[in-house]
C-alpha cells in the first residue's frame, strides 16, 4: 500500500475508531496554515493554527499538499500544541505528491481541546538548494489514486465527544515564498535588519499566546519557556530558520498561572522577554 493509499485510511481509521457520523455540520473554527520566507538550501518552520473553535474535539484529520516540488516536509511536530494528555497523533508524509496529513484521537480515557484557539501542529520543511524564486502555496488537498478512480480529501475534518457529527472547519492556505540571493542593487527591504524579539500577544493571556522575532539571516535558533524560578519549562523551537519575520505559538493550558519568561538564543545572541499567564 502506498503512502497516498496509508493517507485516506488513516483518516477512515481514526473516525471509524471514535464511532463518528459520517453527517457533517456547519461550523465556524478555522485551520489557518502560517506564511514564511526562506532561501534556498535553509529550513523553514510554518505553524498550523485553529482559531474560532466553540466545541470540544476530540479526533482531527488536517490534509495538506503543496503546490510545488521545490519544497521537502521534514517532519510535523506538536510539542506546544493543543493536544491532550491521552490523544495519539499519526502523521503520514509523501514528498513525491507533495502532500502531508496529520491526525490525532483518544488513545486513552476521552480527552477533549475545548480551547478556542491555538497551535494544532509545526511543520518543518527544507527548500531544495536548486530553488528558484517562487511562492509554494500549502492548501488543503490529499489525492489518493484508489484504484481507478480517484479520491480526494480537500478538507480538514474534527470530531466532538457526542461523536453525532464530523465538523468542516474553515481554512485559510499558508504560503513558503522562496527568495534567492539578490546582488547589491536589489530591494532587500522585505528582510529585517537586526535580531529582534517582540512582546507576546496577547499579554497577559489565557491558554495561548503568539511569540513573534526577527532575523537578519538564517541560523540555529532556540525558543525556550523560563518559570519565575528560572526552571526551564518548554522548549519551543530548536531549529535552522531562514532571515525573515517567525512566529511560534505557546499553548500553556498545563501550566501553572503566573509570570514566565521566554528566551531566544541566536548566533551567540540571547534575548528574554516576560510575559503572564492567567488562568
Amino acid at each position: 500500500m502506498n503512502k497516498l493509499v496509508k493517507c485516506f485510511t488513516l483518516s477512515a481509521m481514526v473516525f471509524a475508531f471514535c464511532g463518528f457520523s459520517a453527517v457533517t455540520a456547519a461550523f465556524g473554527a478555522e485551520i489557518h496554515v502560517g506564511a514564511t520566507e526562506a532561501a534556498p538550501g535553509s529550513h523553514a518552520v510554518i505553524p498550523v493554527t485553529l482559531t474560532g473553535n466553540t466545541i470540544k474535539i476530540m479526533a482531527a484529520t488536517i490534509p495538506l499538499r503543496l503546490s510545488a516540488a521545490a519544497v521537502t516536509v521534514d517532519s510535523v511536530s506538536f510539542a506546544g500544541s493543543l493536544l491532550k494528555t491521552g490523544m495519539m497523533s499519526m502523521v503520514s508524509i509523501d514528498n513525491t505528491a507533495h502532500t502531508v496529513r496529520f491526525s490525532f484521537f483518544p488513545s486513552s480515557g476521552n480527552p477533549a481541546i475545548s480551547e478556542s484557539e491555538g497551535l494544532l501542529a509545526t511543520l518543518h520543511l527544507t527548500v531544495d538548494n536548486s530553488a528558484s524564486d517562487q511562492t509554494v502555496t500549502i492548501d488543503s488537498v490529499c489525492r489518493v489514486d484508489h484504484g481507478t478512480q480517484p479520491v480526494l480529501q480537500t478538507r480538514p475534518e474534527l470530531a466532538d465527544t457526542t461523536g453525532a457529527a464530523v465538523f468542516v472547519p474553515a481554512f485559510s492556505a499558508g504560503q513558503l515564498v522562496i527568495r534567492t540571493s539578490m546582488d547589491a542593487g536589489d530591494d532587500e527591504s522585505f528582510l529585517p535588519d537586526v535580531f529582534a524579539l517582540n512582546q507576546n500577544f496577547p499579554n497577559p493571556f489565557n491558554p495561548s499566546t503568539v511569540i513573534s522575532f526577527s532575523l537578519p539571516k538564517q541560523g540555529a535558533v532556540t525558543l525556550k519557556i523560563f518559570n519565575i524560578l528560572g526552571q526551564e519549562v518548554e522548549t519551543l523551537l530548536d531549529d535552522h530558520l531562514s532571515a525573515g519575520n517567525h512566529t511560534v505559538t505557546w499553548v500553556a493550558d498545563r501550566q501553572a498561572s503566573g509570570v514566565y519568561f521566554y528566551r531566544l538564543a541566536f548566533e551567540g545572541q540571547v534575548l528574554t522577554r516576560k510575559m503572564t499567564f492567567l488562568k
